[in-house]
This record gives C-alpha cells, sequence and structure tokens, in this order.
C-alpha cells in the first residue's frame, strides 16, 4: 500500500461515531437496496470523519428527498423550539444543517442531508462526488464545533432571549462564528471552485446591497412596518457577513490570503472604506476566537462579534434604543448607507 493511502480501518477503529448510529433514508429509489446503500455510504464517510473530529455528539443521520419535511420532523428536545427550517433567500437555498437538539439533558446534533446532495456519495466518478464529500465534512464539522460550544456554554442553547436587542446580536454572533468554524475545519475537503464560486456570490450580494437596504427603508416610511424592515435590513448586512464567513473560514483553512483566492471581492470591498473596515476586523475577531477553539471560557466569548454586528446594523441605519419600560424603540436613519 502506497504510505500516502489512507489505512481506512485505522480511522474506522479511531473513529467517534457509533456504531449504531440513528440512522434514516426516504425518498423515490430504485429499490430498498439502493436506499441502504446510499445511507450506508453516507455513514461509512460519518465514520471516517469521527476519527478526524469529535462525533460523540452526533445524534443521527437523516437523508430524505423532502428536506423541508425532513428538518421539520426533527425533535428539538428543548422546550419551546421551533422546528429547523432550511436557509433560503434570493442567493440560494440550504440543502444540509447539522440541528442542535437535546437527548436525556445532553446537546447533540443531527444532521439532515437532502438526498439530492448525498446521492452522488455512492459513485466517486459523479461530477458532484467532491462536493457532496466536502459537503458532508463541513455539517459534520459543525457536530464537532456545537459540542465545544455546548461544553464552554451549558445552559446557552435552548435559553430564551427575552431581550429583542440581545437576540438580534446573539443570532448574528452565532450564524457567523459557526459557520466559519465549519468552514476552517472542512476547508482540506474543499472543491477547487469553491473559492470562486462564493466570491461570485459574495461580490454579487456586494453590488446590490446599497440597494437592497435603501429600498427597505424607503418602505418604512411608507408602511411603517419596524419588524419587517428589521428583517429586510439584517438580511441585507448581517447575511453579507455570514456568508462571506464560508469563504473566510475555508481561505483560512487553506493558509490563503483573501487577495489570492478572491481577489475580485478583495478589491470590492476596498472601494467602501467603512464595510471594508468592519470587514477586516471581522476577520481578526473570529481567527482570534478560532485560535482558543477548544478552551471558550462561556457566551463572554461572543461578544466582540456581538458589537461588531451592532455597529454594522447601525452604519447600515438600524438602531436600537432602550425603552424606560424594558422595551425598545428600533429606529432607522433614512440616510444613504454608502
Amino acid at each position: 500500500m502506497d504510505s500516502d493511502e489512507p489505512n481506512f480501518d485505522e480511522l474506522l477503529n479511531k473513529s467517534t461515531v457509533k456504531e449504531d448510529l440513528s440512522l434514516s433514508v426516504t425518498g423515490n429509489f430504485r429499490s430498498e437496496e439502493d436506499a441502504q446503500k446510499l445511507l450506508y455510504t453516507v455513514f461509512g464517510f460519518a465514520r471516517v470523519f469521527g476519527s478526524v473530529f469529535d462525533l460523540t455528539a452526533l445524534d443521527g443521520i437523516t437523508i430524505a428527498d423532502d428536506y423541508v419535511a425532513a428538518l421539520a420532523a426533527i425533535d428539538r428536545g428543548y422546550l419551546n423550539m421551533k422546528s429547523a427550517t432550511p436557509t433560503r433567500d434570493e442567493f440560494g437555498a440550504g440543502f444540509a444543517m447539522a440541528v442542535p437538539v437535546l437527548r436525556n439533558g445532553e446537546h447533540k446534533s443531527h444532521v439532515v442531508l437532502n438526498s439530492a446532495l448525498v446521492r452522488p456519495l455512492v459513485d466517486p466518478t459523479n461530477e458532484c462526488y467532491a462536493l457532496a464529500v466536502h459537503t458532508l465534512c463541513h455539517e459534520l464539522a459543525h457536530v464537532y464545533d456545537h459540542l465545544l460550544r455546548s461544553k464552554a456554554m451549558p445552559d446557552h442553547y435552548g435559553t430564551p432571549m427575552p431581550d429583542l436587542r440581545e437576540a438580534v446580536l446573539t443570532q448574528f454572533a452565532m450564524a457567523a462564528w459557526d459557520e466559519y468554524a465549519a468552514s476552517r475545519l472542512s476547508a482540506n475537503w474543499g472543491t477547487p471552485d469553491y473559492c470562486s464560486r462564493y466570491e461570485q456570490t459574495l461580490v454579487s450580494m456586494l453590488g446590490s446591497l446599497l440597494a437592497r437596504s435603501e429600498a427597505a427603508k424607503r418602505s418604512f416610511t411608507r408602511d411603517k412596518n419596524v419588524e419587517r424592515t428589521m428583517t429586510e435590513l439584517r438580511g441585507v448586512f448581517e447575511t453579507f457577513f455570514v456568508r462571506g464567513s464560508y469563504l473566510i473560514g475555508h481561505i483560512d483553512g487553506l493558509e490563503k490570503a483573501l487577495e489570492e483566492a478572491a481577489p475580485t471581492l478583495a478589491a470590492a470591498l476596498r472601494e467602501t472604506s467603512w464595510l471594508n473596515a468592519l470587514w477586516t476586523r471581522y476577520l481578526s475577531v473570529l481567527r482570534s476566537m478560532f485560535e482558543k477553539l477548544d478552551s471558550w471560557e462561556g457566551v463572554q466569548e461572543y461578544q466582540p462579534l456581538k458589537d461588531l454586528g451592532e455597529e454594522l446594523l447601525l452604519r447600515g441605519g438600524m438602531g436600537f434604543v432602550k425603552l424606560p419600560t424594558g422595551g425598545y424603540f428600533v429606529g432607522f436613519n433614512p440616510t444613504r448607507t454608502l
């Protein structure tokens, strides 16, 4: 055997994925044999990745043609926690998720996969094979990161946040971190076109950022719908940075620079001075957080991202003012953002 080839028996022996893991597959298959072949191919990959990451907190794997229904059917275990829903906006839709769940008092993650994504795994010659491998690795990296986070902040997941400002900023910080960590951890399994694909999406988002933010604020002057305007502005600015986490994490995992891996995006960001300054700070914060990946001390680790998120929204024209009653006045500045 070539010394560079992996010893799969050795990897499986080291795997942290239990052999009796809960597995499920549903959908339109030519035969039950084909369905089981896919299921156990995915399980085999998970077992191998379990020798790279600590996946003792993997609750199970569900594969389904109806990805939306499969997500909704996952028992979260946390009191009053909503069913999981796919990521979806004008720039794309999600097809895989590591869903946080509570099992017997322990935080775990259940991986749900759109079957269209993973069907290529049974055929290494399929043009989407590498993408399927990378996406599965990315989701399992989430499982590992969720495990570390739950140890550092055991009562955080599933705890209601009645404070609006705190909830908004924490959601941003968690999403930003989650995608950076998983992307950096899984970078070595990425496809050659990963950076160019994300660069194209982010350049498009950046190009329409001003128009979309101004449209949201104009809509508010007509309709006075605070909740909708808040959602729209968060969708403009927070989504750009969270999507950016995928690319930044991947690039950092490969030990490359943005200018090398995504030169068009780097040039476009330089044209927006205040946004570029926040972007540069964003990179620095995420990298600092990753340096202490397995030694976080609590929810305070998110604070630098929450501070940045609040500044981002303020510069985008949205701010929170605490009221004497304990609630918030959410204000929108009609001034042009950039």
